[in-house]
């Protein structure tokens, strides 16, 4: 099948527009990690202006332009922000989901929350309740309003009716639950004259509880999305669905394999379409892991945007033995043993990878998963390097936008993070936050 390149992404303009915006920043004697995949480079400077980087190399043979705020980071690692390829905006608080909660601010809220811990850029995979509203907020940032993470939207998601993520509290009436191809063509369609970044399908019987969206139906919704010149993701659980979409021409796997190792065939259809496969192994050990209380509950860097009462609910003994009581609890265990092994299988191969969290649902938290998600790919043995290879050049070229995101090169935007420490010593090392730029300007 005939592949197509995303829809042209809007040029971006700084945080601030403005005089503070023309003023331009180096960032001195840094250790770069460029998002490339190459070897850090030592004792660099970045000169940004114009919220891009206008120059970067040795410190040495880099003189500040007149005039330029020069911030000395010597012993400091600079990366490219993290871009998230499958987040979940707007629909939380707290612990509660629902189309109640899908206001501007709330959403704004969670894109700021994401900026705070480096996230920089983020795609809605599916869930907006008013996908109108969520387009009018993502143009606000392509026009200069950029108070958070860069969004990206996959609008409304597709299922059947009655079928898996419908019928979950609060989730009603957010999907596309269609039944026929001519209306999942039609509802496509729409979702083209909206101007959404890309198409989610879910494609999931959850443990046999549901009915699946079927081939027939899958089938039609990448037909024609692909003849509106859009990408298609799918959340998906089982080897022979990932196989079915793959030969109907999808573009993403959302959620890794996880009731059987990945096999030869596989790859080989991955690779194929070119496609990209995004782990989400942070949603995989959420399913079970408050069943013990993780240490991380009381880490200051997850503490410092959640909400007292929240932490106490996931803490206390009522909500421990609800996990520990799911009658899936162990199938999950099982899935997400499997989905490291198939992470690990799949590089090994050669299948590009990309970077995503499922954050946003309930207990699934936006910023701090995105650094546990890197902490569990290298777990599943990935190197530090790969893993943040996969949050920056990859997922900016899955978005059909590397020409100006994903690595920090010479000429794209300065989207970025600075670190106390070196994250290719210890993965963990990303969360030692000192600052982060989106569009070259100071985001904290």
């Amino acid at each position: 099948m005939k592949k197509h390149s995303l829809l042209p992404v809007i040029l971006w303009c700084g945080m601030a527009p403005g005089p503070l915006a023309a003023q331009d920043t180096v960032l001195q004697g840094v250790d770069l990690i460029d998002g490339t995949g190459r070897p850090p480079q030592h004792n660099v400077s970045i000169v940004i202006g114009g919220g891009r980087i206008r120059n970067i190399g040795p410190a040495a043979r880099i003189k500040p332009p007149a005039g330029a705020n020069v911030v000395d980071l010597a012993g400091k690692t600079v990366m490219p922000g993290i871009i998230n390829l499958h987040g979940h905006v707007g629909m939380t608080k707290g612990l509660t989901q629902g189309k109640e909660n899908y206001t501007r601010d709330n959403i704004e809220a969670h894109l700021r929350t994401y900026a705070s811990y480096g996230v920089t850029s983020v795609v809605s995979m599916g869930s907006d309740a008013d996908p109108e509203l969520m387009i009018r907020i993502r143009d606000e940032q392509r026009g200069g309003r950029l108070n958070g993470a860069r969004v990206y939207s996959a609008g409304r998601g597709f299922t059947i009716p009655g079928g898996y993520p419908a019928v979950l509290p609060g989730n009603k009436g957010v999907p596309f639950e269609v039944s026929t191809a001519a209306q999942a063509r039609a509802y496509v369609d729409e979702l083209a004259k909206m101007r959404v970044d890309l198409v989610k399908m879910w494609v999931d019987d959850h443990y046999g509880r549901y009915q699946k969206l079927p081939p027939e139906l899958y089938t039609a919704i990448i037909d024609q999305a692909h003849k509106r010149k859009l990408k298609t993701a799918a959340h998906l659980f089982y080897l022979n669905d990932a196989k079915g979409l793959l030969d109907a021409g999808l573009d993403a796997l959302a959620h890794s394999v996880r009731d059987r190792d990945v096999d030869e065939e596989l790859i080989a259809k991955i690779k194929k379409n070119n496609a990209i496969a995004i782990p989400t192994l942070s949603r995989e050990q959420s399913t079970f892991v408050y069943a013990v209380s993780p240490p991380w509950l009381d880490d200051p860097f997850f503490l410092r945007v959640v909400q007292p009462e929240t932490v106490a609910t996931v803490k206390s003994a009522a909500y421990r033995n609800r996990i520990f009581s799911d009658p899936d609890f162990a199938k999950n265990k099982a899935a997400f043993e499997t989905a490291s092994r198939n992470l690990k299988k799949l590089r090994d191969a050669g299948v590009r990878l990309g970077f995503g969290t499922y954050t946003g649902p309930p207990a699934r938290f936006q910023g701090f998963f995105e650094h546990w998600e890197m902490e569990l790919m290298a777990d599943a043995g990935l190197t530090p390097i790969e893993v943040i290879q996969a949050a920056s050049k990859n997922a900016a070229e899955f978005l059909g936008v590397s020409r100006d995101f994903g690595t920090l090169e010479k000429g794209k935007y300065a989207d970025l993070i600075v670190l106390g420490k070196n994250p290719l010593d210890d993965i963990r090392n990303t969360r030692t936050i000192h600052s982060v730029y989106i569009g070259g300007q100071k985001f904290q």
